[in-house]
């Protein structure tokens, strides 16, 4: 007999989508001002993308009236889940300053070209949902150039080749010292440009500017 599998049911998945898209954008400039209205919280966040890099210009599109594509979605999960312990001191404003340090670093982003939107949850949700949001948006950062989330290389790593994202995207410190990617812009345009007009059809987003 075939082991039995525990499918969340659709409803519920479709719940989290609707309930994100009610969600407010923030301009990424003004996550400051938000901390403590998000101290405390755990849960998934997503940030878009308006800027005027060609690669993403799909996505700048989408997002010309309203945050509708995503180029990123993450989770902030509590430190000590697995114990009982801890605090969610770091949770959804401690995750979002890292990755605005990130941007902040590298050569051909600016942080004021980026917004985002967050969902808190309960803490067992949290992987949960951010699995079923990026299914749902298929996010460039998390399906195509991937690194953007990822932590200084630990001990005996150091030779392991630099991210796509840090290759593309030029300047984080640690990523400085690592080997060269052979993925270049040229290369990646046709691919991203694509996924991003397939996925303003679905999602409804706005397929050109004006």
């Amino acid at each position: 007999m075939p082991l039995e599998v525990f499918q969340a049911p659709a409803t519920l998945r479709e719940q989290l989508i609707e309930f994100q898209s009610r969600q407010q954008c923030y301009p990424f400039t003004e996550l400051d001002q938000l901390k403590e209205e998000l101290a405390g919280y755990v849960g998934i966040y997503l940030l878009y993308y308006r800027g005027q890099l060609p690669l993403y210009s799909g996505i700048r599109t989408a997002n010309q009236y309203s945050c509708c594509m995503p180029i990123y979605i993450g989770k902030a999960e509590n430190p000590g889940k697995r114990t009982g312990k801890g605090s969610v001191a770091g949770g959804l404003i401690g995750r979002l300053r890292e990755h605005r340090s990130s941007i902040r670093q590298v050569k051909n982003l600016d942080i004021a070209d980026f917004d985002f939107t967050v969902v808190a949850m309960a803490v067992d949700l949290v992987a949960w949902g951010e699995a079923v949001l990026i299914r749902h948006f298929q996010p460039v950062w998390c399906s195509i150039i991937s690194g953007f989330g990822i932590h200084a290389p630990g001990k005996g790593r150091g030779a392991q080749m630099r991210s796509m994202w840090d290759e593309i995207h030029p300047g984080r410190s640690f990523a400085v010292q690592l080997p060269a990617n052979p993925i270049t812009i040229e290369s990646l345009q046709p691919q991203v440009a694509q996924h991003c007009q397939n996925l303003a059809m679905r999602l409804g987003c706005p397929m050109e500017e004006r």
